[in-house]
């Protein structure tokens, strides 16, 4: 029934679990129009009702309110197992981790009944409709994406590392601040210390690892060049505008240069551009991704380096969080951040970027020879020179000793050790170099302060001893 013009009643349209409510003292022609579209609603009410309220209907000539309609899920039977969606794009090796530590949990604590969808989760990503759904694993990168999920009614846990105002689900990401701090700390111990980032054109969710990126080299005292989005024009321009633009950004850096990448994808696009731009990689720009893609990263020329995340650990401790939801809908939970597990190295920042060849071929023996318990004579030995003349060059070059330098990387190895095997804390001594674990101690405390012991019970406090 088309709404007389003038009338104290109202049209109201349900489409997608939303009430479109107009005034009727709209123009003829906007009521049939809304009438003609009302046609592909799912739900089309034409019975009138008042308004009401108001004093002046001639300032509600259109009046739009969207009531939100919350649809509740079918779930599965009561004596079923669950049924768990999980949304992540299993074309890339974090959602395919992610996918394996649910899947690892399943098989400790289920069973449950996991439905994947191979696509990246998106605004674009349609949620399950008349499936029978209990709870929701996402990687949820938009707004758009977290409403449709809120609307579903169902427990969600949001495993992606952006964080969005107003979304509010349980989170298990990795630790944004660690792992730009190992990266960067990866570019530094050879010897770069012009030190970029680069994200994705408009991916706005991104903002927050570059801010985390900013951040650190305020901390370490250097200057930030964080690649900035395209100007308006460009936002929707193609692919190889994009690399043109990436290009120039890469033109424009000091080098030699480290650049740190949102992903391994990113990464790749730096590559190329260095390629189309005559930079050599990594000796003029070395590339690091803040993920490690085993079969991306290695396909790329040349292969890509990237911070190893434990993804098989964040599935593994979002389904732990989605099992105590879907047992107790009102349970009390936390958002958890786990570290990165090192550095996996690969040739595009396989660099000591140093101009001395002296100092570049000592720096080059403490990294593969540390875990030997090397001394600074040994460095003398394998690089014949002044011992000042090599204090010099460690100070002015990396701004500390070369005992410090040796002392560094045999810590970062304890590290890797700590997070990624069982050894005890002796033997993990032993094979970075240490004579006694009472050396290792107090040098590991120093840079990170606290106990190995502590800081392996740290790490492993979210799970990784117990998804195998």
């Amino acid at each position: 029934m088309n709404p007389r013009q003038g009338s104290s009643r109202a049209i109201i349209a349900m489409h997608d679990g939303a009430a479109e409510i107009y005034c009727a003292s709209m123009l003829k022609q906007r009521a049939q129009l809304l009438l003609r579209q009302s046609l592909k609603c799912r739900r089309l009410f034409t019975s009138c009702i008042p308004v009401g309220g108001h004093e002046n209907r001639a300032q509600l000539t259109r009046t739009l309110l969207l009531v939100t309609r919350r649809r509740k899920m079918p779930r599965t039977k009561k004596n079923s197992p669950p049924r768990v969606e999980v949304l992540v794009g299993s074309w890339k090796q974090y959602g395919r981790g992610i996918i394996e530590g649910v899947w690892r949990y399943a098989q400790k604590h289920g069973p449950w009944l996991i439905h994947v969808d191979p696509s990246e989760a998106d605004e674009r990503t349609r949620v399950p409709s008349g499936m029978a759904v209990d709870g929701i694993i996402a990687l949820i990168h938009t707004k758009p994406l977290a409403k449709k999920l809120r609307a579903c009614r169902v427990p969600v846990v949001n495993v992606s590392g952006a964080q969005l105002s107003g979304v509010t689900f349980p989170r298990v990401t990795s630790d944004a601040q660690a792992v730009v701090r190992m990266a960067i700390e990866h570019l530094k111990e050879r010897g770069f210390t012009t030190i970029a980032f680069c994200g994705e054109p408009h991916r706005h969710f991104i903002d927050y690892w570059q801010e985390a990126y900013v951040a650190r080299m305020k901390e370490e005292g250097l200057q930030a060049f964080a690649c900035p989005a395209p100007p308006s024009p460009h936002r929707r321009a193609s692919e190889n505008t994009h690399q043109q633009y990436r290009q120039r950004w890469l033109e424009g850096l000091p080098k030699p240069v480290g650049v740190i990448g949102w992903d391994t994808v990113t990464c790749r696009h730096l590559a190329l551009a260095c390629a189309e731009a005559g930079f050599d990689v990594p000796d003029q720009v070395a590339i690091l991704g803040l993920e490690s893609d085993d079969l991306l990263g290695r396909v790329v020329h040349p292969p890509i380096s990237g911070v190893d995340i434990p993804v098989e650990m964040i599935g593994y401790e979002a389904a732990r969080i989605l099992g105590k939801l879907l047992r107790n809908r009102s349970a009390r939970v936390a958002n958890v951040r786990i570290p990165p597990l090192g550095v996996v190295t690969r040739q595009s920042t396989d660099a000591i970027a140093v101009s001395d060849p002296k100092l570049k071929e000592a720096l080059r023996f403490i990294r593969e020879h540390a875990h030997e318990g090397i001394a600074v004579g040994d460095v003398l030995e394998a690089v014949p020179m002044a011992r000042r003349t090599l204090e010099r060059c460690f100070r002015e070059a990396l701004g500390r000793s070369p005992a410090e330098d040796i002392r560094w990387t045999k810590i970062q190895k304890v590290r890797a050790l700590l997070i990624s095997t069982d050894m005890s804390i002796p033997d993990v001594a032993k094979a970075c170099g240490f004579n006694y674990v009472e050396h290792m101690i107090p040098v590991f405390r120093k840079y990170h302060g606290t106990t190995p012991s502590r800081f392996r019970r740290q790490s492993r406090a979210v799970g990784r001893d117990r998804i195998g």
